[in-house]
């Protein structure tokens, strides 16, 4: 049993997104057929899920009548979401037999790097192709999965180099989270954390309790959905990030982002980074002028009963830090655009943020 939700686009365009629990890697085929333009579809994964997941998709694929689907791979890690990876993927698609061609379906399995870079092959490659995204970690299940941002980092950047290119559909099979390492739950976690934040009180209130496991199957997936429609209606408004309510779902990415830089996107899960981002971006709302104390409480408390970082890394120099969060995506004129939170709920971007203020705000999260 599975629900069903729809992201609504402009000009009549919409996907469904997929939650279900143990039937939709092993269906996948029969909803992808009512998507797929033609009955070749390719999957581009990594090599550890490849060997979670890969048979079980590729026999559902079979089974609703694909013709040889095939898997191609490409390293695991954030320092592989380059266009390296990119090059490397597309000399896969132009070296398979028979040749592929604008009616093949790609499907993106996978966590986040997956969804993002799959995303940004099928963006380019021949022009353009259809693809879907099957998410199999909780972060790309309640984020990057949806709402067709794709692309790679670049030199110090965090994704600067993509497109948004919307999915055809998204299908979360929870139990893939099964196989999903502890720390890759919890890193997941932060986002969710994130809408409680910026649209939700009663998930952030619900994720200060008791650190959730990957046996609270209903619960998560209850989150999985609460979060999905919030993106999803997010999206449906601001597709492609032009009118400022999309950056909201930015919340600590900020800083969160310029952390993964800085630390070679080795030392930090992206989720941890946000955490750490939504603690220095509260502290730097309060700095400023907008964010009640009570919000910084609020996170902190969620985060511990997580176990996510919760402080700013002492031996991080902030003058490491500035020049990178001026080069995110957000910024304007060279100067960092800051999602802040205004309450429990509410958050606003802020052009105007001192940097007095982003200065004293990593200050009062820094571990000591």
């Amino acid at each position: 049993m599975s629900l069903r939700l729809n992201v609504p686009l402009s000009g009549g365009r919409e996907y469904s997104i997929h939650v279900g629990d143990g039937t939709l890697v092993t269906d996948a085929g029969t909803v992808l057929a009512q998507v797929a333009r033609s009955k070749r579809a390719i999957v581009i994964t990594q090599p550890k899920i490849a060997a979670l997941w890969g048979a079980k998709l590729v026999s559902s694929l079979f089974v609703a009548g694909f013709d040889s689907p095939a898997i191609v791979t490409f390293p695991h890690g954030e320092r592989y979401k380059n266009l390296k990876a990119v090059t490397q993927l597309c000399d896969s698609l132009y070296d398979l037999s028979p040749a592929i061609d604008r009616k093949t379906l790609i499907i993106a399995l996978g966590g986040g790097v997956v969804g993002d870079v799959a995303g940004f092959v099928a963006s380019l490659y021949l022009r353009g192709l259809d693809y879907v995204q099957v998410p199999t970690t909780l972060l790309a299940m309640v984020d990057s999965s949806v709402g067709g941002k794709t692309g790679v980092d670049f030199r110090e950047g965090k994704n600067l180099i993509g497109a948004f290119y919307q999915p055809r559909s998204v299908l979360i099979d929870v139990e893939t989270l099964s196989t999903l390492p502890v720390r890759e739950r919890r890193a997941g976690i932060a986002e969710v954390i994130k809408y409680g934040v910026i649209r939700e009180p009663s998930i952030l209130s619900l994720l200060s309790g008791r650190e959730m496991t990957y046996r609270d199957t209903a619960v998560l997936s209850d989150l999985i959905q609460r979060s999905c429609i919030i993106k999803a209606d997010v999206v449906s408004r601001d597709e492609y990030e032009t009118t400022g309510l999309r950056a909201i779902l930015n919340f600590g990415h900020t800083v969160g982002h310029a952390l993964e830089s800085a630390t070679n996107y080795r030392r930090y899960k992206h989720g941890e980074a946000v955490a750490i981002g939504m603690m220095a971006a509260a502290a730097i709302g309060e700095a400023h002028g907008v964010t009640p104390p009570e919000v910084r409480t609020a996170i902190e408390k969620a985060l511990i009963a997580q176990k996510l970082p919760t402080g700013f890394p002492p031996e991080m120099d902030v003058e490491t830090i500035l020049p990178l969060m001026a080069r995110d995506k957000k910024a304007e004129g060279g100067k960092a655009r800051f999602v802040l939170a205004t309450s429990i709920g509410s958050t606003k971007v802020f052009s105007d943020v001192e940097e007095s203020a982003i200065r004293e705000g990593i200050r009062r999260v820094t571990r000591h």
